[in-house]
């Protein structure tokens, strides 16, 4: 298995114990891992961002939102953590936005981004672009972000399977990053947690390469113990290809 950065912590909030883990890997085909990950558990936030391949510095993109991030810290009014994390977001935008000016010829920089940041009982998730956050509950996975891609909007339409998705041509085609376009806007949704949850940042290396049945026999075998359970999706997912680098963030709650 290729080499991969990990980093774990255990952080309490509200009256769930949280543990997180996370792992990043170049894969068995790109030359340069593209993704970048932030774990910042006493400040209750997780990042997954994915630089967007095949384009001018992506490591970059990816990189400057979880540098930005780092600095964030949690305030005594929600509404204010949220104001926070968005502004940090489309601060990130616009450093990006700048380096894509200085290596002018219409140099195009981007990342996705995948942001869960847990408040009381509830976990908030920001996000642009194809990277994911799942969560597995009584033995289900289900994914609480829908991909801002072309194929998640012929999907939509009835044009093609959820299955074949992947497969599709146009598979890699992003319609929402960081760093694309000067208004940067980001999805935002919310959802309750609940004792022995477990939510997973990923990047579409993950899913691209393992699909979500086997994803969630993973995660539930290996649900008691983190750093072997990510070990145990990167590995199954670099023996299906490793097409991508491959990023996962998993985070438990218990009571």
């Amino acid at each position: 298995m290729s080499p991969y950065k990990s980093s774990k912590s255990t952080h309490s909030a509200s009256c769930f114990n949280i543990i997180s883990h996370g792992v990043t890997d170049i894969g068995h085909i790109r030359t340069k891992n593209e993704d970048s990950i932030l774990l910042l558990p006493e400040e209750s936030i997780w990042v997954v961002a994915d630089g967007m391949g095949g384009h001018h510095a992506g490591d970059f993109a990816s990189q400057t939102i979880t540098q930005n991030m780092s600095t964030f810290k949690q305030q005594p009014a929600l509404e204010k953590s949220i104001s926070l994390i968005e502004q940090n977001l489309i601060d990130s935008n616009t450093v990006i936005r700048q380096k894509a000016l200085e290596l002018g010829e219409n140099a195009t920089i981007g990342s996705t981004v995948v942001t869960a940041y847990i408040w009381g009982k509830f976990i908030f998730v920001f996000w642009a672009g194809d990277s994911r956050l799942y969560r597995h509950r009584d033995n289900q996975l289900i994914r609480l972000t829908e991909d801002h891609s072309y194929v998640e909007e012929l999907i939509k339409i009835g044009k093609i399977d959820a299955k074949d998705a992947e497969a599709h041509p146009a598979s890699n085609v992003v319609l929402k990053a960081i760093g694309v376009v000067d208004d940067c806007r980001v999805d935002l949704s919310y959802f309750e947690i609940q004792n022995d949850d477990i939510y997973m940042l990923c990047s579409d290396g993950l899913y691209k390469d393992l699909d979500e049945t086997k994803i969630s026999d993973i995660i539930q075998a290996g649900r008691d113990n983190l750093p072997l359970l990510n070990e145990s999706l990167l590995k199954s997912s670099l023996n299906a290809g490793g097409s991508d680098n491959t990023s996962i963030i998993t985070i438990k709650l218990a009571q």
